[in-house]
């Protein structure tokens, strides 16, 4: 929820902010292309706002660094979007989100997190047994487990870190000769979830994995997935609302897409995927660590 426990902060005091208008973009930020879920979710729900994604292609996969690395290289993004004025910031990273409160001060706008996004939606839910598939790194921080235990203490969440498939959907979202190798992935790390604890339902906890829900649904039909991008588009929309900012452009709104890694490879798979529009896919500096 923005403006609540895990919601957006005021800035700090003397700190310089840049006024938000209707049009201003709405900022996504990413490890890579996972966050292209968020965006379409934007698209979709708020087709009139206009967006800025950030996907840091160059150092992907966060979930393999430290933490200290992790924060880094966030903070190189955060000062992107501050500097170019977005009236929200869409964290579409679970990694990035784990450790929301060591940066959140660094922003000046609202800043909302996948993770809270996610557990919200839990919350909503008439399930007891939560599956969470994750980054190794988020499953290790446990933010789900505890966040969801915090709004949700009668469900029993099991979380599953998945060392490979944000990398594997990276590489062959929308290619249908990479199709057999997401899904053997994807059935290594979800079988005993579903065969042997029983999951009643499983939150998608890393925005590379909606990219692939058309397979985690053909392969465990029925069960019930989570996307937290869903909750994150009601959540923003809610709060545009509420301080008159939501756009009211009689036009689709732009979506412009910066990149640490390749651009050709972003624009693919932006279409891929189904952005669209697509204003523009541009380079930027990667961070060297």
């Amino acid at each position: 929820m923005i403006g609540g426990e895990s919601g957006a902060r005021l800035p700090k005091e003397g700190r310089m902010k840049l006024m938000a208008t209707k049009t201003s973009p709405i900022g996504i930020i990413d490890s890579g292309i996972g966050g292209f879920s968020v965006a379409l979710k934007m698209q979709q729900q708020l087709p009139h706002e206009n967006l800025l994604y950030f996907g840091d292609g160059g150092n992907m996969p966060y979930g393999n660094h430290s933490a200290e690395e992790i924060l880094t290289m966030t903070r190189y993004m955060l000062r992107f979007m501050e500097e170019r004025g977005v009236k929200a910031l869409l964290v579409a990273c679970n990694t990035i989100s784990c450790l929301i409160d060591r940066y959140r001060d660094d922003m000046t706008c609202p800043v909302l997190s996948v993770v809270e996004a996610g557990a919200d939606a839990v919350s909503q839910m008439a399930v007891h047994k939560v599956g969470v598939i994750s980054t190794c790194f988020t499953h290790s921080t446990r933010c789900y487990p505890d966040l969801i235990g915090k709004k949700a203490p009668d469900k029993e969440v099991v979380s599953h870190g998945c060392p490979d498939l944000a990398k594997l959907v990276e590489a062959n979202v929308g290619d249908p000769a990479g199709q057999g190798i997401l899904d053997a992935d994807i059935q290594a790390n979800m079988d005993a979830l579903v065969n042997q604890e029983k999951i009643d339902c499983c939150v998608l906890g890393c925005t590379h994995y909606p990219l692939v829900e058309k397979n985690i649904q053909r392969l465990y039909p029925g069960l019930p997935l989570i996307d937290p991008a869903d909750q994150m588009a009601k959540t923003i929309a809610g709060y545009l609302q509420e301080n008159g900012l939501v756009n009211d452009q009689p036009g689709k709104g732009t979506l412009d897409i910066y990149t640490t890694g390749s651009v050709e490879e972003y624009r693919e798979k932006a279409a891929k995927v189904g952005l669209n529009p697509v204003t523009s896919v541009q380079d930027y500096p990667i961070l060297k660590l």
